[in-house]
């Protein structure tokens, strides 16, 4: 009988990784599995050690350790490279015991907007994730999830009209006959619940309500807003910034009435 130690960053956990050294554990000779973590990680060593004590739970042989106190083997590339395809929003491919974690918290956010986004629409959305964290500061909201809202509203915008319309013929099939560059505002939501296992309906509803401005709550009031005013954008966008610090709705209702009217400029030419 045998103790047998693999080696990865576990960065965080994937299913895959977990599932391997059940394998190993099935193994007649071997007595103890010891999932040893890296030092190197993009998240902090004492949480993807966490992750990893997380996921074995379920094993009564299997335990975490620091890879710092044991040698062992490194798990193969493929395997670590899933850990990869997790940190850039795949949150259901990471050990089943860590995916509500995820999906729930705030960590790899950011990888994943620069996973999906070219450098300038991740620009963007950090920027709204702030702004929309300020606003929801003075309105006293969930600053977290306006973050969270703010960094992924954008991350199906790269997609290809084809590509946004055969999702939402399955998913959202009344949102094909608007404009192809309104389709990333359905199919958001759709790649956060089914892929990343986001199920929070705020953040949802606001993702899907930031194109067309048919806002049902002040989170969504809120991205509406940023998405339009941020920084980045490079006009002068102080009078609606000081409006929506202090009044919301007054806030929402300018810069609505501001996107129509360039919209409407747009169409005559």
């Amino acid at each position: 009988m045998s103790t047998v130690v693999l080696r990865a960053p576990f960065d965080p956990i994937s299913e895959a990784e977990l599932q391997a050294a059940a394998k190993v554990l099935k193994q007649p000779e071997v007595k103890t599995v010891i999932l040893a973590v890296e030092e190197d990680g993009i998240a902090d060593f004492a949480v993807r050690m966490q992750f990893v004590k997380q996921a074995v739970r379920p094993y009564r042989r299997m335990y975490a350790a620091a890879a710092c106190d044991v040698s062992g083997i490194r798990l193969d590339d493929a395997l670590i490279d899933s850990e990869r395809i997790v940190r850039e929003g795949a949150f259901r491919k990471a050990a089943p015991g860590i995916r509500k974690t995820l999906a729930e918290g705030m960590l790899y956010l950011e990888t994943v907007v620069d996973a999906h986004c070219k450098p300038h629409r991740a620009s963007h959305s950090r920027s709204v994730a702030d702004l929309c964290r300020t606003l929801a500061n003075a309105h006293g909201l969930d600053e977290d999830k306006a973050w969270k809202m703010g960094m992924l509203h954008d991350v199906t915008k790269a997609w290809s009209e084809e590509q946004g319309r055969a999702l939402l013929e399955v998913y959202a099939p009344e949102a094909v006959p608007l404009a192809p560059p309104v389709y990333h505002s359905f199919t958001c939501p759709v790649f956060l619940k089914t892929v990343m296992g986001i199920e929070d309906r705020e953040i949802l509803d606001a993702i899907r309500q930031h194109t067309l401005g048919d806002c049902t709550g002040p989170l969504s009031k809120i991205l509406y807003i940023a998405d339009k005013i941020e920084p980045t954008r490079g006009y002068d966008v102080s009078k609606e910034t000081e409006l929506a610090m202090k009044d919301l709705d007054a806030a929402f209702a300018l810069v609505y009435r501001e996107a129509e009217e360039y919209r409407e400029r747009r169409m005559d030419g």
